[in-house]
């Protein structure tokens, strides 16, 4: 049996991990692919990297860090988590693993939204990321493409950056809270309910035409539709969650004993930064558990 299962490699997972490890608990970080941030070309404002960092090179830091101290990286998919005995029992698609307690840090499974081709323009004009790519569009037009709280939000981020900023809920109702509905109306921001047939453009968004033939001339497209991550394993564990995010604490606790949540998997702010301080967090609070078992020398990880 081991002592710590993380689900999830990304920046909060790891950030746990190098907790737990360094607390000399035997820890398995089960991640299949380095999660969505590996999909981020740039960011800036990493703290610690003041030239800003790719993606792909915080996972192999944060992994490089975690290894460190013990950690392992488990590079199979997780497909069952379930109590057994004192403890919980993970199963992969190739193996069962008995661990004493469980991290959730599976991130957010960022929807696509139904635009033919919108793929094709990753990393040219389409961004799942506003905290990661709004300054490439300081002063361009740009749309949102949501129809729920978070969309709203992201909307409201962009004006940070640029004035020119309308939500696309491609046909869909637009639901939001009364007072992101206030704060929209009070920027002006226009909120278009009609479908966009497609994406205009040859190697980079141009603009998007609407079912009425209607064009946006607009050079970013952010898209804002929800999370779905992790929800599945919330939902083996009986773990209460709020539509696809998962309801935790102040001390990411999920409810369920020796059971903790962190990262884009809880909802809120969807940042790196952030994301680490909840993996941390996180790590903390089970290890805090642990200490009542009286095997864990607690104070190694506060040194």
């Amino acid at each position: 049996m081991a002592d710590v299962a993380i689900i999830g490699g990304g920046p909060a997972g790891l950030a746990a991990a190098v907790y737990t490890a360094r607390a000399d608990q035997e820890t398995l970080v089960f991640d299949a692919g380095g999660g969505t941030t590996r999909d981020v070309d740039w960011m800036e404002n990493v703290y610690g990297f003041p030239e800003g960092a790719s993606g792909p090179e915080l996972v192999d830091v944060g992994q490089e860090q975690a290894t460190k101290f013990g950690a392992e990286i488990v590079e199979e998919e997780v497909v069952q988590v379930g109590e057994e005995g004192n403890g919980y029992r993970i199963e992969t698609e190739v193996d069962e693993y008995a661990v004493k307690g469980v991290i959730l840090a599976t991130g957010a499974s960022y929807e696509t939204p139904a635009i033919p081709h919108v793929d094709d323009y990753e990393g040219g004009g389409v961004s799942y990321c506003v905290e990661c790519d709004a300054f490439f569009y300081r002063d361009k037009p740009v749309a949102v493409v949501g129809a729920g709280n978070y969309a709203a939000k992201e909307a409201m981020m962009l004006l940070d950056y640029t004035d020119d900023v309308r939500v696309l809920t491609n046909g869909n109702d637009l639901e939001v809270d009364d007072a992101l509905l206030d704060q929209l109306e009070g920027e002006d921001i226009p909120v278009i309910e009609e479908p966009v047939d497609h994406i205009v453009g040859e190697e980079v968004v141009e603009g998007v035409e609407l079912d009425s033939g209607e064009q946006l001339d607009v050079e970013g497209v952010f898209i804002a539709l929800g999370a779905a991550g992790g929800t599945d394993i919330a939902d083996m564990l009986g773990i209460p969650r709020d539509g696809s995010y998962l309801d935790v604490d102040e001390d990411q606790y999920t409810g369920v004993d020796r059971v903790y949540a962190a990262g884009d998997l809880t909802g809120g702010q969807r940042q790196v930064n952030v994301s680490v301080g909840e993996g941390t967090t996180a790590a903390i609070n089970l290890l805090e558990d642990f200490r009542g078992g009286e095997y864990i020398d607690y104070k190694k990880i506060e040194a």
